[in-house]
């Protein structure tokens, strides 16, 4: 928002306090017939044409010029915005068509006072002046090309939180207790199992799908630190056994008020955010919602470009936000040199900030389809600015090109009640004996290798056995029977083997044989008063012998044993 020694509360105070006699006397020659010679009755002059007809003078703008007048009240407050006025009608309020003098820049100086409409006359234009035209949306029809990369994402992100959450209860992730953050051989163990792999070769962009899940799940609520590693929370064992999709809303709903990192920070060619004077940065729970509002308010199904994404937040103010609180505090290279305060910093910090916000962690929890290419030599935006000749790129998200909000983001932004996951084909394995080996086309998934992994043996690259121990196994880490069965089945119409409805058979025995239905208190006592017990027919009931010198009592059954063995004559004693 522009900003502003005084708003004026009447136009005749404006023109004299922020006009020389000089622009008075071009400003009367725009609208009044004849010419006062002294300032005071020049003001009073405009004064009065104006508020006698406001609408008459409205009308003798131009296009632009009404618009500008028009937003300015109905949108706001009085105040003009110009960044994003320039970016909903693409010019500046104060350009001159082509050829014609200063006569309509003086009349819309006459309304825009150093940027703001008087309180008296904002009042009478209220109920005159039309309110603005909405602003369009400029989707595109995307067309491939040979250059760049098109990746759809809900699936894999499915796949990859059920393979993070399956990491998170095997303790294979790894996190700083400080920062959240995983370790670099977490981050590496992670890359080589994500569906699709990263959005790019972490040899020449550096991790970023697999930099951003452990976040993700801490931030979104699906994990949190047990000393050096995560543990699932509530939430994420109900994604893990139920509902990955909605294991995915939760997420992104609590990552908007995480504060586990500022998105930001990913950009380290801007140097002193951290600085040690005061908080640099704005809170980015100040800025997801404005970046969310605009995602919510995206068709589904539309390839819209990150540039006119970045238009569109500038157009309204539901979608803008600050990035900074001491942008002098910034710099590139040196903070002697480059500050950026010397420069339009919105390129620099907003834009940057939602392509990573878009590319790093609404496309990794699959929410937006994307199209990228490489980053180096993407933009030149920043090229203008004092340090930044050796660098190729401001960010690592600067060759992000096009979105689509698609059916899980959809779901996830409330357009849809429900999300329909598409199954996996049912002829990716077939089962030979007790083995199960893939068939299908491609590459394994590596979600499903490490699944597998926990519920057969490996035999060779494409080939499992399962056997009633890994069965039983699986179910001591966690797994049930039923899902095992289930996912089995989900990826092969073949039907089970002879061998392994066997096994499966002999495991459902053998895993139901011994139940653990809860903690038992021990007893001891003397034998005699043993044989007592055991022969009353209450207590009997309520307790079974263990050895020669104790009695266990049944689970949940301790006060109504204690109360019968008080009616006999006996309390239960403690040790010393």
């Amino acid at each position: 928002m522009a900003k502003h020694k005084m708003i004026y509360p009447t136009l005749a105070m404006a023109l004299d306090a922020e006009y020389l006699t000089a622009d008075l006397k071009k400003f009367t020659a725009v609208i009044c017939p004849e010419m006062p010679t002294r300032k005071d009755e020049r003001i009073e002059a405009i004064v009065r044409i104006i508020f006698n007809d406001p609408q008459s003078v409205f009308r003798q703008l131009t296009s632009l010029g009404q618009n500008a007048v028009s937003e300015t009240v109905h949108t706001w407050g009085g105040i003009l915005e110009g960044r994003m006025f320039v970016n909903k009608y693409f010019a500046s309020p104060w350009s001159q068509p082509e050829g014609s003098d200063e006569r309509n820049v003086n009349l819309l100086r006459l309304f825009l006072i150093n940027g703001h409409i008087p309180t008296d006359l904002l009042k009478k234009l209220k109920d005159i002046v039309p309110r603005p035209p909405e602003d369009d949306i400029g989707y595109t029809e995307y067309v491939d090309d040979d250059e760049s990369t098109v990746r759809e994402t809900a699936r894999a992100a499915l796949a990859n939180l059920a393979t993070l959450l399956n990491l998170v209860v095997d303790k294979k992730i790894r996190v700083s207790a400080k920062t959240g953050r995983a370790t670099a051989a977490t981050v590496k163990n992670i890359d080589d199992l994500l569906h699709d792999g990263d959005w790019y070769d972490e040899d020449e962009i550096g991790p970023m799908q697999s930099f951003a899940w452990p976040l993700l799940l801490q931030g979104g609520g699906l994990a949190k630190g047990d000393g050096s590693f995560l543990k699932l929370t509530p939430a994420g064992h109900k994604a893990l056994k139920k509902d990955l999709a909605g294991g995915i809303k939760t997420a992104w709903t609590k990552w908007e008020k995480s504060k586990i990192i500022d998105e930001f920070s990913r950009v380290t060619a801007i140097k002193g955010q951290q600085s040690s004077r005061g908080r640099t940065m704005t809170s980015p729970l100040k800025r997801r919602p404005m970046i969310n509002t605009l995602l919510e308010d995206l068709q589904p199904g539309r390839w819209i470009s990150v540039d006119e994404l970045d238009r569109v937040m500038q157009t309204k103010s539901i979608y803008s936000f600050d990035m900074v609180n001491y942008d002098w505090k910034l710099y590139f290279l040196d903070q002697h040199y480059g500050h950026l305060d010397y420069n339009d910093t919105w390129p620099l910090l907003q834009f940057r900030y939602l392509l990573v916000y878009l590319f790093e962690y609404c496309a990794t929890l699959g929410l937006i389809d994307v199209v990228y290419e490489d980053p180096h030599l993407a933009r030149d935006d920043y090229k203008s600015c004092w340090g930044t000749d050796e660098l190729t790129c401001l960010s690592h998200c600067d060759g992000l090109e096009y979105i689509r909000v698609n059916d899980l983001g959809a779901f996830v932004f409330g357009h849809t009640d429900e999300f329909e996951e598409k199954k996996e084909s049912a002829d990716l394995y077939a089962f030979e004996g007790a083995d199960l080996f893939f068939v299908g086309d491609g590459v394994i998934p590596p979600g499903q290798t490490l699944y597998l992994e926990k519920i057969a043996e490996r035999k060779e690259v494409d080939r499992w056995r399962l056997s009633v121990s890994s069965l039983l196994g699986a179910i001591n880490s966690g797994e049930s029977l039923a899902e095992i069965r289930t996912m089995l089945a989900e990826v092969s119409s073949a039907g089970f083997s002879v061998e392994i409805e066997q096994i499966f058979k002999d495991a459902e025995q053998r895993s139901t044989a011994f139940v653990d239905v809860g903690k038992t208190t021990l007893i001891e006592c003397h034998r005699e008063f043993r044989k007592q017990v055991l022969a009353h027919k209450k207590l009997s009931n309520l307790c079974l012998p263990a050895g020669e010198k104790h009695l266990a009592i049944l689970p949940g059954r301790e006060k109504e044993f204690a109360g019968a063995l008080e009616s006999i004559g006996f309390v239960i004693g403690r040790k010393s």
